[in-house]
C-alpha cells in the first residue's frame, strides 16, 4: 500500500486544434478552455523531483504555482494508484488568467469512485474550493481522499456548473491497478525465486516473468496485457468556448445556452486527428520518475504481433460514441471498473473460450461510461500473406494490383506515418506505404507484410471531422509490427 498525493491546479488556457489532415499542420483554431494542471507531488512522503513546486505548504513555491495560471490542459494530469492505496488529491483554485474576475468555485469529482458523499465533489451536496485571491497568504485548498477497493478505469472532473466546466475541459483519467495482494486473493501469485506467474499454484507459461501486477486490468488472469492505452473521448462546441472567453471582454454577449450545444470538434485525449498520431505533449520525458511514466495519454497504439493490448475507453463527452476498431475483435474485460461476469466465470481456468466472452468490433460508450477492452494482435500471415504477396485462386497478388493502381494514379496509394511522430523533429518522421512493403527484400524479416496499420474511430463518421473537414476528430491508428519470433 502506498500513499499517493496529487495536487491539481484549476485554471484556464488554450488548445490549438487542427483544421486539416496534414501532419504537424500550422492551420489551427485556437480554443479557450478551463482545466487542470499539476500532478503527482509525492509517494509515501517522498517528493517527485519534477513536481516539487506543487508543495503549497512551502511559501517559496507560491509564485511558481501562480505562474501556472493560464496553462490548463485537456486532459488534466493522469491520476493512478493500486488497490489498497491511499490516494489524496489536493485542489487549489488559482484562478483564470484570461477571466480574472471569474470567481467560480471548483471541485474534484472522482467519477465512479466508491467514496463517502463528503468527498464526492458534487458541490450542492458538499463544498467547493474558492479562488486564491490573497496571494500573500497560503492558498485555500481541499484534499479529497480515495481508498480504491477494486481495480479499473475511472475518470475525474469538476462538478461545479458541470454543464459548462466539463465542456470547457476540466477532466482527466483515473486508473486503478490490482495490487499484488488483491491478485493473490484471487489465486494469482508470482514466485519470488523463479519469477514465474501462477494461478492457484499452477505455473502460467504465457505470462512473461517481466510482468508485474500492473500488467493486469483486474484481479483476473484473463485481464493480462502487454501494453495499455487510455482513450479519453470528449467533444467541443467552439462557439460555447468562445462565448465563455467573450464574457471577459467589453460588451459581453448573453451567456451560451447549453441546450444549443452542437460540437464541431471531437477529441481523443484532448486532441483531434491528425494530432492523435503525434507524440502527446503531456508524456513525461524519458528518464522521468517511474511514477510519472507508468501510464500516459499517447493515442497512437504501437504493438508487436502476438502482444495483447488494453484500451481503457473513457467517454467524457456529451454524446454516445460507437468506437469502431478495424481488423480486430476486442474482448470486454470490464465496464465502469467492474470485471466482466464472463471472465469471472472462467477465473479458475488458465485459458478462456472466447465464444463464452463478450467480444465485438464496435464498442458503444455512453457519456460517463468506461470500458476496458483487450485485443490480441494475432499473426494474420497464415491466412492472408499468400494472397497479398503471391496471389491465389486465379487472382493476381494484391501487390501486383497496387502497382497497377499506382501507375494510373500515384496519389491513390497513401503514405502512412509510422509511430512515433515527433513534430519537433520533422526529419525523424517516417512515411511508408503498402507498395514499399511489397517491395521489401525477401530476407527482410518484415516478410513483405509488416508493419500493418489499423484505424480506430468514432463510427458516427461525421465526428471524424474537424469543423466539417474530413478526416479529423476521433480517429487514430494501431501500428502492428512483426513478431519477435518467426512464424
Amino acid at each position: 500500500m502506498s500513499i499517493r498525493h496529487y495536487v491539481l491546479l484549476a485554471t484556464d488556457g488554450f488548445i490549438n486544434l487542427p483544421l486539416d489532415d496534414q501532419l504537424c499542420t500550422t492551420n489551427r483554431e485556437k480554443v479557450y478552455i478551463f482545466g487542470f494542471t499539476g500532478g503527482l507531488l509525492e509517494v509515501d512522503g517522498k517528493k517527485i523531483k519534477e513536481n516539487e513546486y506543487l508543495d503549497y505548504n512551502d511559501s517559496n513555491n507560491w509564485n511558481k504555482i501562480l505562474d501556472k495560471k493560464g496553462t490548463a490542459t485537456i486532459p488534466g494530469p493522469m491520476i493512478w494508484g493500486e488497490v489498497g492505496d491511499n490516494i489524496y488529491i489536493t485542489l487549489i483554485n488559482i484562478g483564470m488568467k484570461e477571466l480574472p474576475d471569474f470567481m467560480d468555485l471548483h471541485t474534484v469529482h472522482m467519477h465512479g469512485a466508491h467514496v463517502a458523499t463528503q468527498l464526492d465533489g458534487f458541490p450542492e451536496s458538499s463544498f467547493g474550493v474558492p479562488m486564491w485571491e490573497n496571494t500573500a497568504e497560503a492558498p485555500p485548498n481541499a484534499t479529497y481522499y480515495f481508498h480504491p477497493e477494486d481495480p479499473g478505469t475511472l475518470m475525474y472532473h469538476c462538478h461545479v456548473e458541470a454543464s459548462e466546466h466539463v465542456q470547457m475541459g476540466m477532466y482527466g483519467a483515473l486508473v486503478i491497478y490490482p495490487s499484488m495482494g488483491s491478485l493473490a486473493k484471487n489465486g494469482i501469485t508470482k514466485c519470488g525465486k523463479c519469477g514465474c506467474w501462477k494461478l492457484y499454484g499452477e505455473e502460467l507459461y504465457h505470462i512473461p516473468k517481466t510482468a508485474t501486477n500492473r500488467n493486469f486490468a483486474y484481479n483476473n488472469i484473463h485481464s493480462y496485457f502487454d501494453k495499455e492505452y487510455v482513450m479519453l473521448l470528449s467533444d467541443i462546441d467552439s462557439r460555447w468556448h468562445q462565448n465563455v472567453y467573450d464574457q471577459g471582454q467589453p460588451n459581453p454577449p448573453a451567456p451560451f445556452n447549453p441546450v444549443d450545444f452542437k460540437p464541431d470538434f471531437w477529441l481523443v485525449n484532448g486532441r483531434a486527428f491528425p494530432d492523435t498520431l503525434t507524440q502527446h505533449p503531456l508524456t513525461p520525458d524519458a528518464g522521468s520518475n517511474s511514477n510519472l511514466t507508468q501510464i500516459n495519454y499517447e493515442s497512437y497504439v504501437h504493438v508487436k504481433t502476438n502482444e495483447k493490448f488494453l484500451l481503457r475507453m473513457i467517454n467524457m463527452g456529451y454524446q454516445v460514441v460507437p468506437w469502431h476498431i478495424h481488423g480486430w475483435h476486442f474482448m470486454v474485460v470490464g465496464k465502469d471498473s467492474h470485471l466482466s461476469p464472463f471472465l469471472a466465470f472462467a477465473e479458475a481456468h488458465k485459458h478462456i473460450n472466447h465464444q463464452l466472452t463478450e467480444m465485438g468490433f464496435t464498442n458503444t460508450i455512453g457519456s460517463g461510461e468506461t470500458y476496458d477492452l483487450i485485443i490480441s494482435a494475432d499473426d494474420k500471415r497464415k491466412v492472408y500473406r499468400n494472397y497479398i504477396v503471391n496471389g491465389q485462386d486465379g487472382f493476381p497478388s494484391l501487390c501486383e494490383q497496387l502497382n497497377v493502381i499506382s501507375g494510373i494514379d500515384n496519389n491513390a496509394i497513401f503514405d502512412i506515418p509510422e509511430e512515433p511522430i515527433n513534430c519537433k523533429d520533422p526529419n525523424s518522421i517516417r512515411l511508408i506505404n503498402y507498395i514499399e512493403i511489397c517491395a521489401q527484400n525477401p530476407k527482410n524479416p518484415n516478410d513483405k507484410f509488416f508493419p500493418q496499420f489499423y484505424p480506430m474511430h468514432n463510427h458516427d463518421d461525421y465526428k471524424v471531422t474537424n469543423n466539417g473537414k474530413y478526416p479529423g476528430g476521433q480517429l487514430t491508428m494501431i501500428q502492428v509490427d512483426r513478431p519477435d519470433n518467426k512464424m
